[in-house]
């Protein structure tokens, strides 16, 4: 059987030609996948970078959140050292002055001053900064007020020209039954006012002193 000849041509172009052209398309299609290679790593890169960029900026604002919380926290501390103070120092002035005029309601000389003031001018500022602290404390500080805004009304009264005067052995009498009451009453209210300020007192230790020994998160 004869053998088949191997065409020299192929679509009009020889053996060589077609090797020829088939070598540079070899180096065209590398050239094309290094190409898309070399695109694909510059764009991982860009995303890599921008990740690096965004993972920095979360890291400076974890940062900067971090710091003003600690800040914070700071201001907190300072203010309720204030608050402790301040409510301290108001609870104890009270009840100085409520035992003094406990002394002046009882004397028989009811030489009472101009000014009937049995607590101190902030104490009723003071109560919010109680709440602050401990409600219950401003509770007992407040329940505290109201004995004592009692105690001052009565007072004003004893001080008045009508009850410290009297024409007659009968008015006379009855401005000292009128005098007694409103001793007696005064002085309870002055009681239970420096009361209520004790427990305000004991409580407030005990929810400083809570405060302090709880362990920092």
């Amino acid at each position: 059987m004869p053998m088949m000849e191997v065409p020299e041509q192929v679509f009009g172009l020889s053996a060589n030609q077609v090797q020829a052209y088939a070598a540079v398309g070899s180096v065209f299609l590398a050239t094309v996948l290094a190409a898309i290679t070399c695109y694909y790593a510059r764009h991982a890169k860009r995303q890599a970078d921008a990740s690096k960029d965004l993972l920095d900026s979360s890291n400076r604002q974890a940062d900067a959140a971090q710091k003003t919380l600690g800040l914070l926290l700071k201001e907190k501390e300072q203010q309720r050292k204030v608050d402790n103070s301040a409510v301290t120092f108001q609870i104890r002035a009270a009840i100085e002055m409520i035992d003094d005029w406990r002394r002046r309601i009882q004397s028989e000389s009811f030489d009472l001053p101009d000014v009937i003031q049995m607590c101190p001018m902030s104490f009723t500022s003071t109560i919010s900064s109680a709440e602050r602290i401990d409600e219950v404390v401003a509770g007992y500080m407040g329940a505290a007020l109201l004995y004592i805004d009692k105690a001052q009304a009565d007072a004003l009264v004893l001080r008045s020209k009508e009850i410290n005067q009297g024409a007659s052995l009968l008015e006379f009498n009855q401005i000292n039954v009128t005098r007694k009451r409103l001793q007696e009453r005064a002085g309870n209210n002055l009681n239970v006012a420096r009361f209520k300020l004790l427990e305000a007192q004991t409580r407030l230790t005990s929810a400083v002193e809570g405060r302090e020994d709880r362990p920092t998160e």
